[in-house]
C-alpha cells in the first residue's frame, strides 16, 4: 500500500485496484437493489406514472447520471441531489 494524506486511514490508503476489489460486490449489489425497486414501482398500479412524473425518480435520474461522470466529487454532488436547499425561517 502506498502512503497518502488526504482520505487515509492510519496514513494508509489502498490502490485503486484493490479498494475496487474490496467493494465491488456490495456495489452490483446496490445496482441491483436499486434496479429491482424500480421494478417493483414500474409493476405497480400507476408505476409508470410515477416512473415518469415522481420528483423523487427525477432525483434518482440525477444522481445516476452524476454516477456516470468523472469528476471526484460524486458523493457531495449526489448528497446535493437529495438536500432541502430551501431557505430556512427567519
Amino acid at each position: 500500500m502506498t502512503r497518502r494524506g488526504r482520505g487515509a486511514y492510519n496514513g494508509m490508503m489502498r490502490s485503486a485496484s484493490e479498494t475496487l476489489d474490496q467493494t465491488f460486490l456490495e456495489m452490483r449489489w446496490r445496482c441491483l437493489s436499486l434496479a429491482a425497486d424500480l421494478d417493483r414501482v414500474a409493476l405497480a398500479s400507476g408505476g409508470q406514472d410515477v416512473l415518469h412524473g415522481d420528483a423523487r425518480i427525477g432525483q434518482l435520474r440525477r444522481a445516476l447520471a452524476v454516477l456516470d461522470g468523472s469528476e471526484n466529487d460524486r458523493a457531495e454532488r449526489v448528497q446535493m441531489i437529495f438536500s432541502d436547499t430551501t431557505p430556512g425561517p427567519e
